[in-house]
């Protein structure tokens, strides 16, 4: 008999709970979303194709701020500074995905593309959402910049998403040790992409829908 008033019990108070819940759900469902998901600028918001190319140029016009008589600043679309910053391993991240993009927005650099999970730790770094995922799936990462020293720069991973779900911490320095140089440079923070400038440049700003670096003016 008290077996089963305590089961009735115990379904009453969980209809109670679900209840309350779906009440609730405008207050709490927005941030159970955020925790688990990255927003993506949409779709119109000016994304470019990153290519070698525009790597190419933006290596080009940064290695003019290291001139005697160069610019005392210059300024990259987010595409040429992703590709830049992406360097040789470029070519591996846009392998699988001709439309790797890049746009900047909210002082964040906002890159997209298509990558094998086996790059990032394969599935099983991905935790309990594993069995949801393909082999190869969109992804979404976004950072800023920040000055580590003269002549070195961090692109720093703040979000990482795999279909628009965030992926854990230990994923993503995963995926900054793949996509960096090696050896990784000190100093560097672990979800940090080494960024190499000239020694006079000393400051990097996210601003317009621009990448702009700034030189030490005497």
């Amino acid at each position: 008999m008290f077996g089963c008033a305590f089961r009735l019990g115990c379904a009453a108070l969980l209809l109670i709970l679900g209840a309350l819940g779906w009440h609730f759900r405008d207050k709490w469902m927005p941030k159970a979303k955020a925790m688990i998901t990255a927003e993506a600028p949409v779709a119109d918001a000016g994304w470019k194709m990153i290519t070698p190319a525009g790597g190419e140029r933006a290596a080009a016009r940064i290695a003019t701020l290291g001139r005697r008589n160069g610019p005392a600043y210059v300024t990259l679309t987010p595409e040429e500074f992703a590709a830049y910053v992406l360097g040789s391993a470029l070519g591996e991240v846009a392998a699988g995905d001709t439309a790797t993009r890049a746009v900047v927005q909210d002082g964040m650099l906002y890159i997209r593309t298509r990558i094998r999970l086996a790059d990032i730790g394969g599935k099983e770094s991905l935790g309990p959402l594993a069995r949801m995922f393909n082999d190869t799936e969109p992804l979404m990462v976004a950072g800023t910049l920040s000055s580590v020293r003269p002549g070195l720069a961090q692109f720093r991973l703040k979000e990482v998403a795999v279909r628009e779900l965030k992926v854990p911490r230990s994923a993503v320095g995963t995926l900054v040790k793949r996509w960096g140089p090696t050896p990784r440079p000190d100093s560097l923070a672990t979800d940090g992409l080494p960024v190499t400038l000239p020694p006079d440049v000393v400051d990097l700003r996210l601003a317009d829908g621009k990448v702009t670096l700034y030189k030490k003016v005497e």
